[in-house]
């Protein structure tokens, strides 16, 4: 099918996303766990949803990130599902259980939106095991890659340098289709706009 009216799955990735599903957890989550939603408490949301990237990118500075080779920003700690239980254990230490539900739960989108879209999968058990997870492929509703040489076969197969340009500004027929860029940046405008809602509520 043409890539301009549908778009192959290989193909979706979620980036704005991320910063719209931490402020849904705190918007959701939030005030019946007591808390006030604010402007700051829904920012607060978004770097939490996006945190995994974050320290992603510190763990791997030298990472080309618009190489096709980007998904080996997944390949550490910073997208395990561990991750959010340390963060939930060391926000309990300094905080209140409360937060440490939100800021937990909310980084916790984050591996499992990655599940997700780009064939290259996330390394969920890190560091207990190297095998590589993805939903809703090739015809499983569980693909496990056992190697790294699996992922690198999917990286060779379907990546693309300069993939978010062609994917998140050009829109042809080797990124995403029209549609799937529309919804990614409608993300994006509905995570700016939510903590202006509040602000003017």
């Amino acid at each position: 099918m043409n890539c301009l009216i549908f778009c192959h799955p290989d193909k979706i990735n979620f980036v704005f996303e991320h910063l719209l599903a931490g402020e849904l957890v705190f918007l959701f989550l939030g005030k019946p766990l007591g808390f006030a939603v604010t402007p700051l408490f829904l920012i607060v949301g978004a770097f939490w949803g996006f945190a995994p990237d974050i320290l992603s990118y510190f763990l791997n500075r030298k990472l080309n990130y618009r190489s096709k080779f980007f998904h080996l920003h997944r390949d550490n700690l910073s997208h395990s599902i561990f991750l959010p239980l340390i963060i939930f254990l060391v926000i309990l230490l300094i905080g209140g259980w409360k937060d440490s539900l939100l800021a937990s739960l909310a980084a916790l989108t984050h591996p499992l939106l990655d599940l997700f879209g780009i064939g290259y999968g996330v390394k969920l058990f890190l560091p207990f095991s190297n095998k590589t997870y993805k939903l809703f492929y090739r015809g499983k509703f569980i693909y496990v890659m056992r190697d790294n040489a699996a992922v690198e076969r999917e990286v060779c197969r379907i990546g693309e340098d300069d993939w978010f340009d062609r994917s998140y500004i050009t829109f042809n027929d080797k990124g995403l289709s029209w549609w799937w860029g529309v919804f990614e940046w409608t993300c994006l405008i509905i995570a700016i706009n939510l903590p202006i809602f509040y602000f003017l509520k």
